[in-house]
Formats: C-alpha cells, sequence, structure tokens
C-alpha cells in the first residue's frame, strides 16, 4: 500500500480558507529541526495569479515546538493585488480542561512589500508540541490545521475578520440583540439572524429569503435534531470551535455524526469535513461498523476507506467479527458486508 502524504489539502469553501491535514506521528522524530514538509494550495484567487504554500516543521529547532507557515507569492506581474495570510488555528479534538484551540506561542506576519512592487505574505505559528499531541492529534496519528488567506487590492490590507472572535463579541456582548428563537426538543436557542444567514446559505435563505416564514415569527421550531447537536451547530457558527466534552469513543462518534448530518443540512461544508476527519480519528473495534454503515449511508468520502483499512487488519477483524453488530451487518447489508471481505482478502504491497 502506498504511504500516506505527510500532509494533505482539503477545501473550506465557506471562506477563503482551508484545512491543512498534517501527519504527525510519523514525522515526529524522522525530521531534523531544519527540515520542512511542503504543500502546495490550490488558491483559486486571481485565476493562478498567485501560489500559497503550506509549510510544516514537526521538529523545529526551538525546543518542544512545531512551526506553521503559510506564504503566498504572486506569479503575473501585471496583477496589483496585495496578499495577506493571516490565520492559523489548530482546533482541539476532545477535551474540557483547555480552549477549543490551542494557542501560539509566537506569531509572525510578513506586511512588509518590496519596493519593486514583488508581492509576498504569509503568517507563521509555533506550537507547543506536548499541547499539540495530547489535545489535536487523533488516533490515526494526524491532526489539521484551519488556514485562512485573504487578497486586498489595497496595501495595507483591510485586518481580515476572525470568525471565532466576532462571533465570541457578538454572542457575550451583544446578547440583548439576537432576533430570533429556535425551539428544539422544548429547549430554546437565542440566535442573530445576520450571523447565522452569514454561515449558512440554508439559514440565509429561511431566514431572508422571499419564502421566509419566520419573518414573521421570532420562534422557529426545528424538528429531527438532537438539542445538544443544534447547541454544537451554533458554537460552531458563532466561534468556530467543536465540542470538547470528554468522551469515550461511542460517545464522540455519536456526538460527530448527528453534528455531521446536522452540518449536511444546513450547508456547513467545513463542519463536515470536520466531523469527519474527527470520526476517522476514533475508529475503533467498537465503532467501525457503524461508522461504515453511517459512511455509506452519506457518501463519506474520507470516513468509508478509513474503516474498511481498519477492518483489514487482521487482529481488528477478528475482534469486530464475533460481535452481534457484525452479524447484524450481515443480515441488512450483504452488499456492505461482501465489500468488507474483499476489501480484506485484496493483495497489499509491502
Amino acid at each position: 500500500m502506498a504511504a500516506e502524504p505527510a500532509s494533505s489539502v482539503f477545501d473550506s469553501p465557506e471562506s477563503k480558507s482551508f484545512c491543512l491535514r498534517l501527519q504527525y506521528s510519523v514525522t515526529k522524530n524522522n525530521l531534523p529541526g531544519d527540515h520542512c514538509i511542503e504543500t502546495n494550495v490550490p488558491f483559486p484567487s486571481g485565476a493562478g495569479a498567485f501560489r500559497c504554500t503550506a509549510k510544516y516543521w514537526p521538529n523545529w529547532t526551538v525546543s518542544n515546538c512545531i512551526r506553521i507557515s503559510v506564504v503566498v507569492t504572486r506569479t503575473h506581474c501585471q496583477i496589483r493585488h496585495k496578499v495577506l495570510a493571516a490565520h492559523i488555528v489548530l482546533p482541539v479534538l476532545w477535551s474540557n480542561t483547555v480552549p477549543s484551540a490551542i494557542t501560539a506561542i509566537r506569531s509572525f506576519q510578513n506586511d512588509a512589500v518590496p519596493a519593486a512592487g514583488d508581492v509576498e505574505g504569509g503568517t507563521t505559528l509555533h506550537f507547543m508540541r506536548d499541547s499539540v499531541e495530547r489535545f489535536c492529534v487523533g488516533a490515526d496519528g494526524h491532526f489539521t490545521a484551519l488556514c485562512t488567506v485573504a487578497v486586498s487590492r489595497s496595501w495595507p490590507p483591510p485586518p481580515l475578520p476572525a470568525p471565532r472572535t466576532l462571533g465570541r463579541d457578538i454572542s457575550v456582548v451583544a446578547p440583548d440583540l439576537a432576533d430570533v428563537s429556535f425551539r428544539v426538543e422544548g429547549e430554546t436557542f437565542a440566535a442573530h439572524r445576520l450571523v447565522l444567514a452569514a454561515r449558512s446559505p440554508v439559514f440565509k435563505a429561511a431566514l431572508y429569503g422571499e419564502m421566509a416564514e419566520s419573518k414573521a415569527s421570532t420562534v422557529v421550531a426545528i424538528e429531527d435534531m438532537r438539542a445538544p447537536t443544534f447547541r454544537s451547530l451554533l458554537d460552531y457558527m458563532y466561534h468556530g470551535s467543536l465540542p470538547v466534552a470528554e468522551m469515550d469513543d461511542a460517545s464522540m462518534k455519536e456526538e460527530f455524526q448527528h453534528l455531521y448530518v446536522a452540518a449536511d443540512r444546513y450547508g456547513l461544508d467545513t463542519l463536515k469535513d470536520m466531523c469527519e476527519e474527527v470520526l476517522c480519528a476514533r475508529v475503533s473495534v467498537s465503532t467501525v461498523l457503524s461508522n461504515l454503515v453511517f459512511a455509506e449511508e452519506r457518501t463519506c468520502t474520507k470516513l468509508k476507506p478509513r474503516c474498511l483499512n481498519f477492518l483489514a487488519v487482521g487482529e481488528n477483524f477478528k475482534e469486530v467479527a464475533v460481535t452481534s453488530e457484525y452479524f447484524d451487518m450481515m443480515m441488512e447489508s450483504p452488499g456492505l458486508l461482501a465489500e468488507v471481505q474483499n476489501w480484506f482478502k485484496r493483495p497489499r504491497l509491502t
């Protein structure tokens, strides 16, 4: 089987951002401190006029640190945009003992524009390795950095809004300006229409569209959703944070499956990607089959092969194959069971 790349990029279409998935467990002991892993990032703005590169040093020369950089350069001389790469955040996967993102030790932002007009911009952050290992790295040895870049025609560029801070300010400082409430499983959640509309195209249509019945009412009933899931959905839209309570694998799986469905319902593609990353990281003997069925139903392109690869390991398959859940799948999903068995039997490169 071909080795997985140390870093990979998947798009976050809700904003000018991307998610950088980094292979921590393999790289932490194999690379010298001055060696970085570079990943080219597709940058659609300006029709190819810019090049964006993400860089990751798993063993930075500063003691017990990792380093992540995003660097943007201009490739077409006639383009007069200025470039700013402004945010890198490491979300915490599961913990109630730390904030929802690991804080960088030090940040550096390159705001200088050379006199010749060549444009460069970037952000470099350093994180404590111990904190990243404890709170951000999943069971599969990966963690994800959320990165944001922006392009501006003027210099200096206007500050790039930080949704996490802005959302927290709105929810904490201006709760009296909430103009809509949602009723979910008997609980009431106050919110701000503008915030929800800015984050979700579905909420925008529901709250501001021509057919928006909620214009005449400040209370909207949400059906077919758990109250804790809706609370997590609001937390993400306001703060960019994921649920951080300590949970076992089964509880984590259930929580993020529900949140994935809610994100899909409201058009939050970045949240869907993040939920799938967490589900991939917590695949275990007790969760693999239900995650596999979920991935099949929801067409999760990362979670399904992650589950199949887990089952392809002989010891894992032996433990799973004697469970009642496996026999239930034999009866209810024979096609999926056949796919599991074929995946297990396929030849592998060593």
